[in-house]
């Protein structure tokens, strides 16, 4: 009896253990490359604030730095904007490397975790680190649990704006101290170099100039195309800035890599945050004549002693020109005749057109354009924009003003 049944039960316990191995590699291995990434790091300690595997990690560290890992883009840094991020699922529709959020004590989102299958989430917690745990089997997690979401783009980032668009050309361009052009920019001259490029706004050239230029904006009303402004990164005060691109990111010349994007709510960021800015309102009107033929001129014609036409101005020389060809009127070839002619106005109330006298060595006359911008000429920059509230040079030498009519 025993010989006639050995074979077949043999057979059938192999094909039982056969089953069982499958069962388990089925229910147990992680078919999902995020839960894949995820599994590598069970153990690493918490650490709040951290965001890679040698430094440790908070849950939304860990969500964003699998992501990466796996999807090649970064989320957001903050809970807040993750729970922003791809589309809500239902729960009883949740699946494998959908991200889970949590509150405590009904609160504000606390906690994040990504969803295994089988009922089980890994994330870091405080006690243990990145670990397994269940999700619905656990009153802790179960009851905490808030919202769920299936992530599987990047943020949306303002790809319609003219100012995102341009300044996303330039990724990768390498960082230079002093640099503003294509072939390597420091993050002023980043700045600096996109509004030129796209909007005809001609912003003053450091930060700390721009930083005096431009609209106050609350951070909670950032729009793409807005610059957000740094201080005490390499040295003190206003240091650094960049351009709000959508998604919660910014795009900026780092002195540690080059032209790249980063998250508005990094921790270095969040704590070097001074403001935001918004410059619409810079761009040179076109509505007067003079404005109109002065601005056609702002960065490409030089500087020329003795110049008086389009081959190279003088500072006087290009005021004369522009009144001639604007109105027809016909100035004196002098800063300082022309410092006699016109009516006297007071600083505030400027027009554009007016003219504006700063005193350095001798009178440098300027064609006032709004917004307390002038165009003149200078021996270093040719025909340029000068924001007088701003420039710390120019600033303090403002002469005069007198509006010459026809």
């Amino acid at each position: 009896m025993w010989k006639f049944f050995k074979r077949p039960i043999v057979i059938i316990i192999i094909i039982a253990l056969g089953i069982g191995i499958f069962i388990s590699k089925t229910d147990f291995s992680p078919s999902d490359p995020l839960i894949e990434e995820a599994e590598k790091h069970i153990g690493i300690a918490h650490r709040e604030g951290g965001a890679f595997p040698e430094q440790g990690f908070d849950s939304s560290g860990f969500v964003q730095y699998v992501f990466n890992e796996v999807l090649g883009f970064m989320l957001p840094r903050t809970l807040d904007q993750q729970m922003e991020q791809g589309k809500e699922v239902n729960r009883e529709d949740i699946e494998e490397g959908d991200v889970l959020f949590f509150s405590k004590d009904g609160g504000s989102v606390s906690h994040s975790a990504i969803y295994m299958g089988d009922d089980r989430l890994i994330h870091p917690t405080v006690s243990k680190g990145v670990e397994v745990t269940h999700f619905n089997d656990n009153s802790y997690w179960s009851g905490n649990f808030i919202e769920a979401r299936r992530i599987s783009e990047p943020p949306d980032i303002a790809e319609d704006n003219d100012i995102v668009a341009v300044a996303q050309q330039y990724l990768d361009v390498p960082y230079e101290f002093g640099g503003e052009t294509p072939n390597g920019f420091d993050c002023s001259g980043f700045v600096q170099y996109v509004f030129d490029e796209v909007s005809d706004i001609y912003l003053p050239r450091t930060t700390d100039q721009q930083w005096q230029a431009g609209e106050e904006v609350n951070i909670e009303d950032i729009q793409p195309g807005d610059v957000l402004f740094y201080s005490d990164t390499y040295r003190e005060g206003i240091s650094h800035n960049g351009i709000y691109i959508g998604g919660g990111q910014f795009i900026h010349a780092s002195r540690t890599q080059e032209v790249t994007t980063s998250y508005v709510s990094e921790e270095y960021w969040q704590e070097k945050f001074t403001g935001v800015k918004r410059f619409n309102q810079l761009k040179v009107s076109s509505d007067d004549p003079v404005v109109s033929e002065a601005a056609r001129y702002i960065g490409e014609v030089p500087y020329q002693s003795g110049g008086t036409t389009r081959a190279g101005f003088d500072t006087a020389g290009f005021i004369q020109y522009v009144f001639r060809e604007a109105e027809g009127i016909q100035l004196p070839r002098t800063a300082d005749e022309q410092w006699e002619k016109g009516a006297h106005i007071d600083k505030e109330d400027l027009q554009p057109g007016d003219l504006v006298f700063l005193e350095a060595t001798h009178l440098n006359p300027a064609i006032y354009v709004g917004n307390h911008q002038v165009v003149h000429v200078t021996p270093d920059d040719g025909v340029t924009v000068t924001n007088i509230e701003a420039s710390n040079y120019w600033g303090p030498k403002f002469f005069g003003a007198k509006r010459v009519e026809k």
